[in-house]
């Protein structure tokens, strides 16, 4: 928080996650059964079940979040995603155009499908009995949206058409412009999305905003690129040497402990290392550049900690043909929330009471009934 001379030392409040793995896992198992059982129609009521019981065990000053969507409203969210992936799939495999259509389709909504999921999921969360709400209107969420989606999509999509009759080279050379655009602004596109999202959480008519400076975002990717060059190397490196070590030790018990020994630490490198540095400095910087005047998080993710962390998440996966799933979300989820804490210029009471005085729930309420999306945001 940037203190002004003279100003009062923040209060600080930890955010607490008290999940186990163990209860999760009921959750999760009985969930994947229904799932499976119902042809994914149980999705909603598993995805309820679950923030049910994540937000039930996030405490913020004694206090845990709840979450209060209804699955039938959440099953309409469901059926649209599902309805743009089998377009999709299905005019891909027997037309071009209808590929393309299906692109122009999702490209065109998806902003304001994005939005509707964001006001459903703030809607049906709360604090002490207070509802939060989403802020942030169909332009801005266009505006952020729609560059990154149509350089995404639409080449794929084009070039899907063209394609039984040959390419131009005038029009190769235009897809791959888009395709190199994307990806060039790729850290640019994600500030756009996150400042959209963080600047737009609201208790009352305390609204967050996101201060983050997109030239941090472009380090933080160019130290990625970094990142899995060097695990690119390492990883080759690996290779040469159990190409050689195998030659001298030929196919027995020592070379397939040695090639699982390998195995594990290529995904480490290429998997586990990149993947944890983003997540970390990602986190860090994104929430502590989340706040206003009154309050504001503190995001203190350390890297070996967490690195350590999902390799013995993977490796207990590998290991338990995937049951060990749950433990690892639960673990992930506990290392990040503990690592936030929410610091504050008055006491909590003091901005409930004025959240509780001025708090727009009947908008956000009526956004819930209305759409009833949650897209996993």
């Amino acid at each position: 928080m940037n203190l002004e001379p003279g100003a009062s030392v923040p209060q600080r409040h930890p955010i607490e996650f008290t999940a186990t793995g163990s209860e999760y896992f009921r959750i999760w198992i009985v969930n994947l059964l229904l799932i499976l059982v119902t042809l994914g129609i149980y999705l909603p009521w598993a995805k309820v079940r679950k923030l049910k019981y994540f937000y039930s065990n996030t405490w913020v000053d004694g206090d845990a979040l709840d979450f209060h969507g209804e699955p039938r409203k959440m099953l309409r969210g469901t059926m649209v995603a599902a309805l743009f992936l089998i377009t999709y799939s299905v005019g891909s495999n027997f037309s071009g155009w209808a590929a393309l259509l299906a692109a122009l389709a999702f490209v065109a909504l998806w902003p304001a499908l994005f939005r509707a999921a964001m006001r459903f999921r703030l809607a049906n969360t709360s604090w002490r009995g207070l509802r939060f709400h989403f802020a942030g209107d169909l332009p801005g969420a266009y505006a952020c949206m729609l560059p990154p989606l149509a350089l995404a999509l639409l080449p794929v999509a084009v070039a899907g058409v063209m394609a039984p009759r040959g390419m131009p080279p005038a029009a190769s050379g235009l897809i791959g412009i888009g395709m190199l655009a994307f990806f060039a602004g790729l850290p640019y596109f994600f500030w756009r999305v996150r400042r959209y999202q963080h600047g737009n959480y609201a208790i009352g008519q305390l609204q967050t905003r996101l201060e983050a400076d997109v030239g941090v975002l472009y380090g933080i990717f160019i130290k990625l690129i970094g990142v899995t060059l060097l695990a690119l190397l390492a990883a080759g490196i690996l290779i040469g040497g159990f190409i050689l070590t195998g030659k001298r030790i030929g196919v027995g018990a020592g070379f397939i402990a040695l090639s699982v020994v390998l195995g594990f630490a290529g995904i480490l490198l290429l998997n586990i290392l990149p993947k944890s540095y983003l997540q970390v400095r990602l986190q860090n910087l994104i929430w502590s550049k989340t706040g206003n005047n009154v309050l504001r998080f503190k995001s203190g993710l350390r890297l070996p900690g967490y690195l350590r962390l999902q390799c013995k998440n993977y490796l207990l996966i590998i290991l338990t043909l995937g049951l060990y799933w749950p433990f690892a979300v639960v673990n992930t989820r506990r290392a990040q929330l503990d690592a936030v804490e929410l610091r504050t210029r008055i006491s909590l009471d003091e901005i409930m009471q004025v959240a509780g005085r001025e708090n727009p729930g009947a908008a956000g309420d009526m956004a819930a009934d209305l759409f009833g999306l949650d897209i996993g945001i």
